[in-house]
């Protein structure tokens, strides 16, 4: 990942208000433009992994793990780019706090060429990725996920590194990419379960 944000920034970025309701989709060229030059779906990836391993993350420490990861940006970037990140996390985790709303992915719209939205899936698959391991690496709970979530992971890495030919944009393509799609997001929702399983505390045993 390239280093693009800094704590300074961010510390001196307006405060800024923002509700969103988690029932409407993310748009993805509205958060591209918020977020320039940061790669927006690998961003949403890096969240999703941080929030699923991670269920108490807040703003702070999602700000905190981003200005770690990437450079600083330019004066005039740093509260655009704030207000993006800030809107991403309170709708994310929204998303996946609720179990009445369906997580989406942040993903370019279907009038995307597919190579593009292609490459787009296998940057949110390296963020999620990176995400779910800035994390488990300090809580090893990935020690009790079970074998479903195992091999989503698994999956998760080969998709990763998958690219598609300019010229393979069929049917049956586009059929296929819808699939993995959902995949990730069943998938997603397997696994922020498996870890939460993993860190609630045990019953009490009756005598």
């Amino acid at each position: 990942m390239r280093r693009m944000l800094g704590l300074n920034e961010f510390r001196h970025a307006p405060s800024i208000a923002i509700h969103m309701s988690a029932t409407v989709p993310l748009c993805f060229s509205d958060f591209a433009t918020l977020l320039e030059p940061l790669d927006a779906v690998e961003l949403h990836g890096l969240l999703c992994g941080l929030l699923c391993a991670a269920p108490g993350l807040d703003a702070r420490r999602w700000l905190h793990h981003v200005a770690s990861t990437f450079d600083a940006p330019s004066a005039d970037q740093a509260a655009t780019q704030h207000q993006g990140l800030i809107m991403l996390f309170e709708h994310t985790a929204a998303q996946l706090g609720s179990a009445d709303t369906a997580i989406s992915l942040l993903l370019p719209d279907d009038d995307t060429e597919l190579p593009q939205r292609t490459a787009a899936l296998s940057a949110w698959c390296q963020g999620l990725l990176y995400g779910l391991g800035l994390e488990l690496q300090q809580t090893r709970a990935n020690a009790h996920l079970s074998a479903t979530s195992q091999e989503f992971l698994h999956d998760v890495a080969e998709i990763a590194h998958a690219s598609i030919e300019a010229t393979d944009a069929s049917e049956d393509a586009e059929s296929a990419y819808a699939e993995v799609v959902e995949y990730l997001r069943v998938g997603l929702l397997t696994i922020q379960q498996d870890l939460l399983d993993s860190i609630a505390p045990a019953a009490p045993r009756l005598h």
